[in-house]
Formats: structure tokens, C-alpha cells, sequence
């Protein structure tokens, strides 16, 4: 699997070097042979990697490791990867700008395959070994917040003149707001009666 995010931090001013995209470890390598000699035999994979900071819209991962636990178990023709790891993330809340940030447990469920088709879900592999770092990266990526809150009932910079509402409050709103315009200025679909006039 590739890296579906590109980071695109601008490059940094008087000439300073672009920060790379290096994770540490660069792979996380299983090898699954002997795990591969039977059925559902499983082992226990513990995870610990710094990953290079990437960014989602108004989101990015922290400088924090990941870690967590992976279950790898033996399937005809490959093997599944379950668990879940942990990670943080910071960024900027959508009301009221400000740095935000949390803590996250994200599932991991992947299955890799010998000569798995193109196109699918299914991860290729040679069957002998398996990079668990891709999967990590992308389940952690995948997660993070595209418009986060730095709480659910932040005001906003400007709560007086512009609350904050949720979806819910935003379509009371402006179901308020239909009704008090028909009452005033009449439903425009009865506008035609208007025109009629009848002899008295």
C-alpha cells in the first residue's frame, strides 16, 4: 500500500532545508514463514514507530510514537493483521482557531495474500514477509480529524454575534426563520390567487 497523504508543508524561509518524511524505523518487517507452516497459528506483534509528521486539512500527527499491539494469525494463502495502536494528533479548532489535540486508539484489520488481485482490499505480499509499517501509517492518516473541535461546545471567537450551533440548532434555524418570512410575506406558491378577482 502507498501513502495516500502527501505533506504539504511549504518549504521553510532563508534557504532551511525541507523537513523529509522519514519514519523511524522506515519498515516494520514480520517474517511469517514458520507462522505460515499452519492454520491459525498466531503470534503477537508489538508496535513502537515514529512516524514523520503528515497532515489532513486542519489536522496532523504529533511527534509522539505510535505503539500498540498486533495480532498476526496464519490463513490459507497469507495472514491477517488485528489489533489496535495508539497515537495523538494536534491541530487547529474550526471555531476558534486555537492549537487542539488528542489522543487516539485506532483498529488495524488487514489481511495480505500471495498474489492478491489488483484493485482490491487485500494486501500483495511474498509470503515469507510482511512491512506492517504501511498499514499502521495509513489507519493512523486515515483517522485524523478533517474539522476538529478543541471541545464539542466551543463558542468560537465571537460567540454575540456568531454562535456556534450544531447541525441540529443550525436547521431549527432556519426552519424559525421559513416560518416567520411566510407568515409576513405569504407562501409565493399561492401567489396566482392574488390575481383573481371575483365579482361582488
Amino acid at each position: 500500500m502507498t501513502d495516500p497523504v502527501q505533506d504539504p508543508t511549504p518549504a521553510p524561509a532563508d534557504n532551511a532545508p525541507l523537513e523529509e518524511l522519514t519514519d523511524s524505523p522506515p519498515k516494520l518487517p514480520v517474517s511469517v514463514m514458520e507462522l505460515r507452516k499452519r492454520l491459525g497459528q498466531r503470534q503477537t506483534e508489538t508496535v513502537e514507530v515514529q512516524l514523520a509528521r503528515r497532515h489532513v486539512v486542519a489536522s496532523r500527527t504529533s511527534d509522539e510514537v505510535v505503539t500498540g499491539e498486533l495480532i498476526v494469525e496464519s490463513i490459507e494463502r497469507g495472514v491477517t493483521v488485528r489489533g489496535q495502536v495508539n497515537f495523538s494528533w494536534v491541530g487547529e479548532c474550526r471555531r476558534c482557531l486555537d492549537e487542539t489535540g488528542s489522543s487516539m486508539e485506532v483498529d488495524i484489520d488487514e489481511i495480505f495474500q500471495v498474489g492478491a488481485p489488483e484493485g482490491s482490499d487485500i494486501v500483495d505480499f511474498d509470503g515469507d514477509q510482511l512491512d506492517l509499517l504501511p498499514i499502521i501509517r495509513d489507519a493512523v492518516v486515515f483517522s485524523l480529524p478533517l474539522a476538529p473541535l478543541c471541545r464539542a461546545d466551543c463558542p468560537g471567537p465571537d460567540p454575540d454575534r456568531y454562535p456556534a450551533m450544531s447541525v441540529a440548532q443550525s436547521e431549527e434555524a432556519r426552519r424559525t426563520e421559513r416560518k416567520e418570512q411566510l407568515q409576513r410575506d405569504g407562501d409565493p406558491r399561492w401567489s396566482a390567487l392574488d390575481q383573481l378577482k371575483f365579482d361582488s
